[in-house]
């Protein structure tokens, strides 16, 4: 079968969706199909990793803009190589229905992946968000029924809040055995095993602030704050100014491959805190090497994680999130046994060969 996943930015990136991407388009190449992925990016160019071959288009940085934008700039490729495309799979539903009819009209299938809400993003005013509403309702009814989305609790939102049915094929994590440590703590000052450690967008919806404000109350001179992820933005300031008396808070940037496993197999706890989620790669990530993980008491991570095996906080919460920073210094040896139930649980439900197979049974399915 040959596939176009369309959507993302500068990928391969550190966001859960161009993870989501590329991983499932590696794996897809390994199971004998055919993946390209058009994403956006700063500057056109083309490359290939893994057999999987990559088309960087231009659009703005924003995501309202640059999506859209996107999907109508994959067309020319959709057009071009109609006969040798089974799928073309976007990876939003925010105005894609129109590119999704050219698409069919091609001869291929469109399928569309809600990986979030854009209008959950706290960084929104009323009005964008209540437009962001109007063009989800539209795109969502106009998109069909080939509509899938990356975690049963988002299915349920979506069901709730318009109406519509989703299939789930949640993400899945690519296990590392034979990666080669790099120098990356020695490059940070970062201490071994002292560090709280987050992984992903600089983003309002991550709740990052209230990570540092935690941070900053716990007051914990041995142990650092680690945050990678691209902080060349207007909240990366904003965070960057938020923690600038504080040189136990580290800024790395974004991190990927053997640079990303080195900061997650010797972090002291991981940290996932955000507002909302659709599938937490990077929290599936973390429990691959059995790490404790503080993390929001949202639907998504409640889908991957039980009760009684994560330290929890509420959303926005600085005072919660101390606590358990406290709660986990206090008696790490049953934080680790929590970590390696968690580490269990994942490579019986989300590793990539497992999900790749589900998501090729849904279109086979599909199509027939």
């Amino acid at each position: 079968m040959k596939i176009v996943l369309v959507g993302g930015q500068e990928v391969p990136g550190i966001g859960g969706a161009e993870n989501y991407m590329l991983n499932l388009a590696r794996e897809l190449c390994v199971q004998g199909h055919s993946a390209t992925i058009i994403c956006s990016g700063r500057k056109p160019y083309q490359t290939t990793i893994d057999n999987v071959k990559i088309i960087h288009k231009t659009c703005p940085k924003s995501n309202i803009i640059a999506l859209p934008l996107l999907f109508f700039k994959s067309i020319g490729y959709i057009v071009k190589n109609r006969k040798n495309i089974d799928i073309v799979n976007y990876q939003s539903i925010f105005l894609a229905f129109v590119p999704g009819w050219i698409t069919t009209l091609c001869g291929c299938r469109a399928y569309y992946t809600i990986h979030s809400l854009a209008e959950d993003n706290p960084k929104h005013g009323a009005f964008m968000k209540w437009l962001m509403k109007l063009v989800a309702f539209i795109s969502i009814w106009c998109c069909g029924k080939n509509i899938i989305t990356i975690s049963k609790s988002k299915a349920q939102e979506i069901k709730k809040r318009y109406g519509k049915k989703c299939t789930v094929i949640p993400c899945g994590i690519s296990v590392n055995s034979n990666y080669s440590e790099t120098d990356i703590l020695d490059r940070f000052n970062i201490g071994k095993g002292k560090y709280y450690l987050t992984i992903g967008r600089v983003d309002p919806i991550k709740n990052l602030d209230v990570l540092i404000k935690a941070f900053i109350k716990h007051n914990n001179p041995d142990k650092q704050l680690v945050i990678a992820g691209n902080y060349e933005n207007e909240h990366g300031n904003y965070l960057k100014e938020l923690a600038k008396e504080h040189n136990n808070i580290i800024f790395t940037g974004i991190v990927m491959g053997n640079d990303k496993d080195t900061l997650l197999k010797n972090c002291f706890v991981d940290c996932l805190v955000s507002s909302s989620e659709g599938m937490p790669i990077s929290l599936l990530e973390a429990m691959i090497y059995a790490k404790p993980c503080i993390v929001t008491d949202i639907p998504a991570i409640h889908e991957i994680m039980e009760e009684e095996y994560g330290y929890w906080c509420k959303v926005g919460d600085a005072e919660t999130l101390c606590k358990q920073m406290e709660c986990i210094e206090k008696d790490y040896s049953s934080a680790i046994d929590k970590g390696l139930y968690l580490k269990t649980n994942i490579e019986n439900n989300y590793i990539w060969k497992t999900v790749t197979k589900r998501y090729i049974s849904y279109i086979t399915a599909r199509q027939a």
